[in-house]
């Protein structure tokens, strides 16, 4: 019965965390740097942001909260981070913060990421991943598991009813217009969903859709079932059981204890409380955010967003047009053949650190060859004749639309106002030079150590960000016993494995006979036998797990209630972060909240920690009625004695006939001073108090009876054996919890 009774737990609970996942009013994505919206208003709640947005912007299926009063109409999202971040509320939701969002899901896409169809069907792109669309709910499901796979485009042929997913574009005809309207088909199973969209007069071309920009999903809960024998589709339950990181009867949840959830080696898996439920998240070390490629990177503003942009030639050096407004499909651009330069002008000086170029559909590789090797020019003015610093070149060979073309540049002290793509020399006066999409991002230590030998430090001027580089000045060897936080480590490091406690990265690097133990960024395990360290910093950086922070250690030496954390998530097995939005701030509060949330994340131990406090509070309430019908008893039979004593003085000629009685009384009086020893013995450690418990007088309840029985019986029979008797007698009246209790008492 205990089983089934836990079967069934589990299955509630499994279905509660994907309601919770999918079926609310706002479903809950996660927390963001960055939105795409062009404006936003002042609402102090959820549900005002969702009705502005619904009534406002009807293509915007997200709500974007930021600084607790901030309301967005979100049409796509990036950079996410850990939901802890997002740590101001309004109305008791989670609504972002100083420079995060809080995203919500407030209805089904209502418009799709549509790229092009081919003219041609049998130039197809084959696809990398595919599932029947039957079992998909629409297609936007058919987006979440494409990008689930992190591919970049995702199709559904009408003919087939197949989901597929693939990476790169084939060359061919494409059929895209601007002035083409499109055509949405709801899905039969949810019409509040869409199943089918595509180009009114192209009905029979499968569309191609992008992936990347426009969609996103709360990463908890698969798309799919990640059975020991996987085939991407639902499955109600695994019987072989789940991979790896997955955890559920579908084996669609993560499991941030095992294989640390299924998340990689450069994510953490974490499980965090957001408006009272509980999500689990892959995320980035801090200081760093989950990219639209699922990298990990340090953020930055495309700082070309929206600037000022030239498409420029020769002859026609006033032709503009917009290669920064955050369109990629690849077709709506200017096809004028004059133009061989492509430029962004910005209202301030940067440091550039790296540019994404996106490039054209090409019909074929002669049309996309005109951006092989191009250069990228920048300038410290608008005069696009003075450009005297080459940032970089582009690939060989140039690709198509979709996927970027990135280039770093070399040097990241250089102070720029001007951006510019040229053509190489082999290319200017061949073609167009034409792209869907300029980004241009600032500098950073987060790439390539801000092209510094040495240390990197970052800092900012005004608004634009500046690395500067010096020299280490606290190198050191280290071989044997060592703990602190650095910047700098190298040496015969060996990674052992990802998502990791300090204690069991420890013990493996002991198990493998290595000396230090290094912990990368918090949950990194590397391990040596000798190490080349600098950068002495905060061991602060090294509990928040920063993304450049390196623990080197032999044993948990953390100060304060850090090592008691990590001692407690080393014994339950688990390997989480927990992000407890509006924790309490003291610190012995912080403690048992800590406590509760890795409880109340696994089901097994929130089922046992459930029934034993329910029992010790049953315990508690039998052990002072126990109390209370010892006391009785014994005065009940102190004043009998005292009666006894006065009749026996008063008839001498029946003490004969009194001796039975007396013995028995004697004998009752030792069995009585033997329970009240028990139960004193038992008071000694006080007693949990709880105000809400409260004992009602009058008869005995039946857990009373019970224990009277025992008190009252013959010393003879009152052993253990006597109460195994009695437990067995009464176990159908439910109370054998109390007997338990009274056994193991009076056995000691």
């Amino acid at each position: 019965m205990k089983l089934r009774c836990n079967f069934v737990l589990i299955l509630l609970q499994t279905n509660s965390i994907l309601t919770k996942a999918y079926g609310q009013k706002y479903d809950y994505i996660g927390c963001f740097q960055w939105v795409r919206s062009t404006f936003y208003e002042i609402h102090y709640n959820v549900e005002d942001c969702f009705i502005y947005c619904r009534r406002s912007n009807l293509f915007s299926n997200m709500i974007g909260l930021k600084n607790g009063r901030e309301c967005h109409c979100v049409r796509g999202v990036s950079s996410a981070v850990a939901s802890w971040r997002c740590n101001m509320f309004c109305k008791n939701f989670s609504c972002g913060g100083v420079e995060f969002y809080s995203v919500y899901k407030i209805q089904p896409r209502q418009e799709h990421d549509i790229y092009y169809c081919h003219v041609y069907p049998d130039k197809s792109e084959t696809a990398i991943y595919s599932r029947n669309f039957d079992n998909l709910d629409s297609l936007e499901m058919c987006a979440h598991f494409c990008l689930e796979m992190n591919m970049t485009f995702f199709r559904k042929t009408i003919f087939h009813k197949k989901c597929d997913c693939f990476q790169e574009v084939n060359y061919g005809q494409f059929f895209r217009s601007a002035d083409e309207s499109f055509r949405a088909e709801l899905c039969s199973k949810n019409e509040a969903e869409i199943c089918e969209y595509y180009f009114e007069s192209r009905r029979d071309l499968p569309a191609i859709f992008s992936t990347r920009l426009f969609y996103e999903f709360q990463r908890g809960v698969s798309t799919f079932s990640h059975c020991k024998t996987i085939n991407y589709e639902i499955e109600e339950r695994c019987p072989e059981g789940c991979s790896e990181g997955w955890k559920g009867d579908s084996c669609r949840e993560r499991d941030c204890t095992r294989n640390n959830g299924d998340c990689g080696d450069e994510m953490k898996c974490i499980e965090s409380t957001v408006n009272g439920n509980k999500y689990v998240e892959c995320v980035c070390p801090l200081g760093t955010v989950r990219n639209k490629w699922n990298l990990c990177e340090v953020f930055r503003e495309n700082v070309a967003l929206n600037q000022v942009d030239f498409l420029m030639s020769t002859f026609h050096p006033d032709d503009k047009d917009t290669p920064n407004n955050g369109i990629y499909n690849g077709y709506v651009m200017d096809d004028n053949n004059n133009q061989n330069t492509i430029s962004v002008v910005f209202h301030n000086l940067y440091s550039i650190g790296y540019i994404r170029i996106y490039g054209r559909l090409c019909e074929n590789e002669i049309v996309c060859c005109q951006l092989d090797k191009f250069v990228i020019k920048l300038g410290p003015s608008d005069d696009a004749k003075n450009l005297p610093e080459t940032c970089g070149y582009g690939p060989d060979e140039a690709i198509q639309a979709g996927n970027p073309m990135t280039v770093i540049c070399k040097d990241f002290t250089y102070r720029s106002r001007l951006v510019v793509l040229l053509q190489s020399d082999e290319k200017i006066g061949t073609g167009n030079p034409a792209i869907a999409e300029m980004e241009v991002y600032e500098v950073s230590c987060g790439v390539l150590n801000g092209r510094c030998e040495q240390r990197c430090t970052e800092s900012k001027d005004g608004d634009a960000h500046v690395v500067s580089c010096s020299s280490w000045t606290d190198e050191q060897a280290v071989t044997n016993s060592f703990y602190g936080c650095y910047l700098k480590v190298s040496g015969d490091l060996l990674f052992k494995k990802a998502g990791l406690s300090y204690m069991q990265c420890r013990d493996a690097c002991n198990s493998m006979s290595k000396s230090l133990a290094v912990m990368q960024a918090g949950f990194k395990c590397y391990c040596s036998s000798s190490l080349n360290i600098a950068g002495n910093t905060s061991v602060e950086d090294c509990k928040k797990g920063h993304y450049r922070s390196n623990l080197i250690f032999d044993d948990c030496d953390m100060q304060d209630d850090f090592c008691c954390k990590v001692m407690l998530t080393n014994n339950n097995g688990k390997v989480n972060t927990f992000a407890v939005l509006g924790a309490p701030t003291d610190p012995v509060a912080i403690f048992f909240t800590t406590i509760g949330a890795s409880v109340a994340d696994s089901p097994t131990i929130a089922l046992i920690l459930a029934v034993a406090s329910s029992t010790s509070i049953f315990l508690v309430l039998v052990f002072v009625v126990l109390v209370s019908v010892i006391r009785k008893t014994l005065k009940k039979k102190k004043a009998f004695a005292r009666s006894l004593s006065g009749r026996t003085r008063r008839n001498h000629s029946r003490t004969p006939r009194r001796t039975d009685k007396n013995l028995r009384k004697n004998q009752n009086e030792k069995v009585s001073t033997q329970m009240k020893n028990v139960v004193s013995k038992k008071l000694i450690e006080p007693l949990p108090s709880n105000p809400e418990v409260t004992l009602t007088p009058g008869a005995p309840t039946k857990s009373e009876k019970i224990i009277l029985s025992i008190v009252n019986s013959d010393p003879s029979t009152l052993d253990e054996r006597a109460v195994t008797k009695l437990e067995k007698k009464h176990s159908s009246s439910g109370e054998s919890v109390s007997l338990n209790f009274f056994s193991a008492a009076y056995s000691k």
